[in-house]
């Protein structure tokens, strides 16, 4: 994946090092080779059939949204339009940005286009935030972008507490559910200006194509998802479904995104030293900093696009989500052989409410010490 390689490479990252031996990555990644002997782990007939399914549910409900003019009806289809949407995003999105969807380089490049026209998304930086970033350094603060609010809660227990973020656990919905919104009208122009991902990283400069996809991408999403709402319907009533619809979709993004990395089970390592460093090897730091839930749940593991194994999608996100029930075995075993924990969570309230958990213990004031 060249942006990726080219970022990780560039000096505005400066330095984070990893120790260890990388003893587990080897073999945990020997090992899912040998399964893989003979036959494709990037591309897979259940996905391509799942992103059918999703491209003609996200299609039809928003067709009908714009067509059927009974208000009920319309809050239904909005509601239909949103888990759609949401479906796109796990599945087709994420896949095609990891370049898996299809072991042809330019499908997913042509697939992300897409997702990104009907997301509204800017692609460059949300795979620097997400494949770079949040992949390499995970749960570190001040590189993984995901625990970066701009100031609005505390996700790292690095972060130094503010009296804000007390009670942060009673509120931190409210904040979640305007997440799309920001993202697609206000962050990805800042970015896109400022060449900044956060207060704390540079973003390596964009190409001229760059540049060129994301304006086209967001003329695209404008012209077809904001302004033709408006050229068919009551200005009210498109107000009010953007208003539902990004609400609903930034939960849906964030209720599933978000369980994985900030939870009691999951560490947030510090680096030491200077040059700052790891003290393990990158391997067993994802064994340590992510976690999986609800594995066992069919309907969420096809709808999160696999993201409920996100222990596997670390390790391999080179793989196509589809494979991960298929390797976690693999995983779990390697793990417990190198004495690395495997953490998981049994069910998806179990999840979120370890979540709702951490949010209070990290927004809980300091002890004073004498």
């Amino acid at each position: 994946m060249g942006l990726s390689s080219a970022i990780e490479a560039d000096n505005s990252l400066g330095q984070l090092a990893f120790g260890g031996t990388d003893d587990f990555i080897k073999t945990v990644r020997r090992r899912v080779d040998a399964h893989f002997a003979g036959s494709k782990c990037r591309g897979d007939i259940r996905l391509y059939r799942k992103g059918i399914i999703i491209g003609l549910w996200f299609a039809a409900s928003y067709v009908l949204l714009l067509t059927i003019k009974i208000p009920a009806l319309q809050i239904l289809f909005c509601i239909s339009y949103a888990f759609a949407a949401g479906a796109v995003g796990f599945n087709i999105f994420h896949d095609a940005g990891h370049g898996t969807f299809s072991p042809n380089r330019q499908v997913n490049q042509y697939l992300s286009f897409a997702a990104c026209s009907v997301l509204g998304a800017g692609r460059y930086f949300w795979r620097f935030k997400h494949n770079v970033l949040h992949h390499r350094f995970t749960n570190v603060f001040e590189w993984d972008d995901d625990l970066e609010t701009r100031g609005s809660l505390r996700l790292s227990p690095q972060q130094p507490w503010q009296s804000k973020f007390k009670n942060q656990h009673r509120w931190f919905y409210i904040l979640y559910s305007f997440a799309t919104l920001e993202w697609v009208f206000v962050k990805d122009y800042v970015q896109y200006f400022t060449a900044r991902i956060n207060p704390y990283r540079d973003i390596p400069p964009l190409s001229r194509n760059e540049k060129l996809e994301f304006w086209a991408c967001k003329a695209i999403y404008m012209a077809v998802f904001v302004a033709l709402p408006f050229a068919l319907l009551p200005a009210s009533h498109v107000v009010i479904g953007l208003l539902l619809y990004h609400m609903l979709l930034s939960l849906i993004l964030t209720f599933v995104f978000n369980m994985a990395h900030a939870t009691a089970k999951v560490d947030f390592p510090a680096p030491t030293g200077s040059p700052g460093a790891i003290a393990e090897d990158w391997g067993a730091h994802q064994m340590r900093t992510t976690a999986n839930f609800a594995t066992a749940n069919r309907v969420l593991n096809w709808y999160t696009g696999g993201l409920n194994f996100q222990i596997e999608h670390h390790l391999f996100p080179n793989i196509s989500h589809t494979h991960y029930p298929d390797i976690s075995g693999i995983v779990q075993r390697t793990a417990d052989e190198f004495g690395l924990p495997y953490n998981t969570y049994e069910t998806y309230l179990g999840t979120v409410k370890s979540h709702f958990d951490t949010l209070r213990i990290l927004g809980t004031p300091p002890v004073k010490t004498a």
